[in-house]
C-alpha cells in the first residue's frame, strides 16, 4: 500500500504525540478535532515536540517542514484522500461510535481505519462501519513519539492485507511492532494491571509500605515502581482499567477498594498533587509518601494474613508472570514477542518470562500454589507453567 497522507481523530495528548511520530518520518497528516481550544492547543504540544528537538539539533528549517506537513481542521471535507485514519478519541465506545460512523461516511472506500484504543473491543468498534475488514488496532504507548513499541490488534474480519499495511505503517515510522490477538486489554495492559493490582494488594493488607513496594520494583526489573507509575498515570484512569479488566477476566483481576478510596478521596496523583506520594506542580519527583493513604488503610479492619518467605519483589512480579503463561496458553501473540513487548512498551529490564527463567520454573509455580491456598484466584497457576514443570523444563525459551 502506498502510505502518503495520513488523519489523526482527537487532537489531545495522545492524538498531538501520534502527529508527532508520523511527521518525523514525513508524513502528511490532518488532525482532527470538533473543539476549536483543543486543536489549538495540540498544535501547541506538537510545537513543544519540535522545540525539543531542536534543543537537540534539529534545524529549525526543518522543524518548520515537519510543521508544514499538518492541516488542522473541525470538519471532515480533508479526508476524502487519505490513506489511514488513525482514532485517538477518548477511551468511550460510545464516543469512538460515532466517530466511526462519521469516518464510514466520509472516507475513501480503500481507506483504513485503525483505532489506538489500549482495551476495548476491535470487533465491536469495526462493526460500526461497512469496511470490518479494513478496520484494525494499532496502540500507541504514550508518549507516542518517544515510545518504540506499537500493539497491532486485528478485529475477527480484519484482512491479512490490512495487517500488512498496519505493518508496513508501523515499519515507516520506526517502531516496533507486535501483532496481538484481540483480548480485552491486548497483551502489555493486560499483563501491567495484574502487577499494578497485586502492588495495591501488598499496600492494602499492610503488608509492606509505599516505598519497599517501589524499591523492590526498580530492583527486579522495572524503570519505576508501581504506586509512582500509578500516580504519573492518575488514580481515575487506574481504576477505571482495573474494573474493566475486572468485568472481563474476572476474579484473578480483582483490585483492593483502595484505589476506590483514592479516587474518592481525589487523590489521584501528579494531577492533583496528591496519590501515594505528594508533589508540587514546580517539583516533578514527589516530595514524600503521603501519609493519607495509610489512613484509608487503616479505616479497614486487620486480617490476619499467611506468613511467607516468598521476596516481596519476586510476589509483586508473580501474577504478571502467570499472566504471560496465560497469553502462551490462549496464543494471543507469540511467545517470543511477550518479552519484546513488555521490554519496548514498559522499558523492564527482564521481560516476565526472563524473569519466570531465572527464578526458576518450579520456584514460580511453588510460589504460586502457596500463594492461591490462600488468596485463591488470584495466584491459580496457569496450566502452561504446569506443563512446562512437568516436563522438566528449565527455560520458557
Amino acid at each position: 500500500m502506498q502510505i502518503t497522507k495520513l488523519a489523526v481523530i482527537g487532537a489531545g495528548t495522545m492524538g498531538a504525540s501520534i502527529v508527532m511520530a508520523l511527521i518525523s518520518n514525513g508524513l502528511k497528516v490532518v488532525l482532527k478535532d470538533t473543539d476549536n481550544i483543543v486543536l489549538e492547543n495540540g498544535l501547541k504540544n506538537i510545537d513543544k515536540f519540535l522545540d525539543k528537538k531542536i534543543a537537540k539539533g534539529l534545524s529549525p528549517i526543518k522543524a518548520q517542514a515537519m510543521k508544514n506537513l499538518v492541516t488542522a481542521v473541525t470538519d471532515y471535507k480533508e479526508f476524502a484522500d487519505v490513506d489511514i485514519v488513525i482514532e485517538a478519541v477518548s477511551e468511550s465506545i460510545n464516543i469512538k461510535q460515532k466517530v466511526f460512523q462519521e469516518l464510514d461516511e466520509w472516507c475513501n472506500l480503500d481507506t483504513l481505519l485503525l483505532t489506538n484504543t489500549s482495551s476495548l473491543s476491535i470487533t465491536q468498534i469495526a462493526s460500526f462501519t461497512r469496511r470490518s475488514d479494513k478496520v484494525c488496532g494499532l496502540h500507541f504507548f504514550n508518549p507516542a513519539h518517544i515510545m518504540k513499541l506499537v500493539e497491532i490488534i486485528p478485529g475477527l474480519d480484519t484482512s491479512s492485507e490490512t495487517i500488512q499495511s498496519v505493518t508496513q505503517l508501523a515499519n515507516l515510522i520506526n517502531k516496533v511492532s507486535v501483532k496481538v490477538e484481540e483480548c480485552p486489554s491486548f497483551l502489555v495492559n493486560r499483563l501491567l494491571t495484574r502487577y499494578m493490582n497485586e502492588a495495591l494488594w501488598c499496600l492494602s493488607d499492610r503488608i509492606y509500605t509505599v516505598e519497599e513496594i517501589d524499591k523492590a520494583a526498580v530492583e527486579i526489573a522495572m524503570p519505576i515502581g508501581p504506586l509512582a507509575l500509578r500516580d504519573m498515570n492518575g488514580c481515575d484512569i487506574g481504576l477505571s482499567v482495573a474494573s474493566y479488566n475486572f468485568k472481563e477476566y474476572g476474579q484473578r483481576f480483582a483490585y483492593p477498594d483502595l484505589l476506590v478510596k483514592m479516587v474518592d478521596n481525589n487523590l489521584l496523583g501528579k494531577k492533583t498533587d496528591k496519590g501515594f506520594y505528594l508533589y508540587t506542580k514546580d517539583s516533578p519527583k514527589p516530595l514524600g509518601v503521603n501519609e493519607n493513604v495509610y489512613t484509608l488503610i487503616n479505616q479497614k479492619p486487620q486480617e490476619k494474613l499467611p506468613s511467607s518467605n516468598i521476596p516481596l519483589s519476586i510476589r509483586l512480579m508473580l501474577p504478571m508472570i502467570n499472566e504471560a503463561f496465560l497469553v502462551i496458553q490462549e496464543k494471543i501473540c507469540k511467545l517470543e514477542s511477550i518479552d519484546l513487548a513488555l521490554k519496548t512498551g514498559l522499558g523492564m529490564k527482564l521481560g516476565p518470562l526472563e524473569l519466570a527463567n531465572n527464578i526458576g520454573l518450579t520456584t514460580c509455580l511453588n510460589y504460586l500454589e502457596e500463594l492461591a491456598n490462600f488468596y485463591g484466584e488470584r495466584f491459580r497457576p496457569a496450566y502452561y507453567l504446569r506443563k512446562l514443570v512437568y516436563a522438566n523444563k528449565t527455560k520458557v525459551i
